[in-house]
């Protein structure tokens, strides 16, 4: 009997272990949120980049690295904005394989890493993510396709409310001018130009004939308004203002969700932008 009994209980390891939340790592909010949402009960999720913070300018915290090395999945941006984590990964001794959104992201501005201002970029990482899962917990594999096509199809509400909304922005007023280059991939999917005052990186600092350039846009197309970033000081749009007359028309968040508040999601965060952009260029 207590022989019987101790190999039935042997037995139950193994599924025991296989049905283990599967571990993974996330370098940004919407990654950490997607990967929640899809693996639902059957992930455990630790985002280096907290909801607020500006992933340009990560730094690793004390516990990083024990994270990672415990990590199955790693997921990241791509497009060269990770480059500190697979540093830090490569350090740590980490197993995981890095597993980057640019991988599936073909086709778009490639010079802007800020693929998560489309939802129909963000439709994409989330297949991507769910066939991560799916690899690595294929006992799982209805759950995940399930919750997988469930955020799909509320991005895709997403997507078309956003049309609607900015379908109120007439051709000449959709020109997208921001503190730095984080809105190609908002621009390509509803049809907007964009101008930043600095590149990629909002910590760069524009040299004297780009802000000629572009205050001579500006005044050129009579831009109505041009945006603050959340993460970006407003002192460098403050100054375009005053040498062409446009006026700030509100702050939107480029590199994420709000730390807090009803901003603090995927779409609390694209909403916000839409209605923001939508109210000062109508």
């Amino acid at each position: 009997m207590l022989k019987a009994a101790l190999l039935l209980a042997f037995a139950a390891v193994p599924a025991a272990l296989a049905s283990a939340p599967l571990r993974v790592v996330t370098f940004h909010p919407v990654l950490t949120e997607i990967a929640r949402e899809v693996g639902g009960n059957d992930v455990s999720v630790f985002g280096l980049v907290r909801p607020g913070i500006d992933p340009h300018d990560f730094e690793p915290a004390p516990g990083d690295v024990a994270t990672l090395v415990d990590a199955e999945l790693i997921l990241a941006t791509g497009f060269g904005l990770d480059d500190a984590l697979a540093r830090l990964a490569a350090g740590s001794g980490a197993r995981a394989s890095i597993v980057r959104a640019s991988d599936v992201l073909t086709g778009g501005p490639r010079s802007d890493p800020h693929w998560w201002n489309s939802p129909k970029a963000t439709e994409r990482v989330t297949a991507l993510v769910a066939a991560q899962l799916v690899l690595r917990r294929p006992e799982k594999t209805a759950e995940i396709q399930r919750r997988a096509a469930d955020t799909i199809g509320r991005l895709q509400e997403l997507a078309d409310w956003g049309k609607r909304e900015l379908s109120a922005v007439p051709g000449p007023h959709r020109r997208l001018v921001t503190t730095h280059d984080a809105f190609g991939w908002f621009a390509r999917e509803y049809g907007f130009e964009v101008r930043s005052v600095t590149g990629p990186n909002p910590e760069a600092e524009p040299n004297a004939r780009d802000f000629a350039r572009l205050i001579d846009y500006l005044r050129r197309e009579k831009v109505p308004a041009i945006f603050v970033e959340d993460s970006s000081s407003p002192g460098l749009a403050a100054a375009l203002a005053g040498e062409t007359g446009a006026r700030i028309g509100g702050v939107l968040y480029a590199d994420g969700p709000a730390a807090t508040g009803d901003d603090a999601t995927y779409a609390g965060m694209f909403r916000h932008n839409v209605l923001t952009i939508v109210a000062a260029l109508k």
